[in-house]
């Protein structure tokens, strides 16, 4: 029973599986990922970086704070965050600090394989 599905949506294509699913039970969905043109604004380390395989914190740390703050406004009584691997523990302590409940659950692809 959630009010809003939100998800980390930038640069997926028009309609995914995710917005089709909200549309299909009759629920609000809104991408809350910062915007190409938003990203463009924050500093991004990794760039420069001589290594493919670094992130920088900084970037991740703003955008999941970014998050939080779209989050808190769409979400009424309870929310579905689809999100990446990477952001399900941090950002649900940045939703625990500013006052949600909140319950992760990670899906791992493997479990469909035989």
């Amino acid at each position: 029973h959630v009010d809003a599905i939100l998800e980390e949506a930038t640069g997926l294509p028009p309609k995914s599986c995710v917005e089709v699913l909200a549309d299909t039970l009759g629920i609000s969905w809104k991408n809350v990922d910062l915007s190409r043109d938003e990203r463009k604004l924050v500093a991004n380390a990794a760039t420069s970086s001589l290594y493919d395989t670094f992130e920088d914190l900084n970037l991740h740390e703003c955008r999941e704070w970014v998050w939080a703050v779209r989050i808190s406004a769409a979400v009424v009584d309870s929310g579905l965050m689809v999100c990446g691997l990477c952001h399900v523990l941090s950002l649900a302590e940045k939703l625990r600090w500013i006052g949600f409940d909140v319950e992760p659950h990670v899906y791992d692809p493997r479990r469909d394989e035989p």
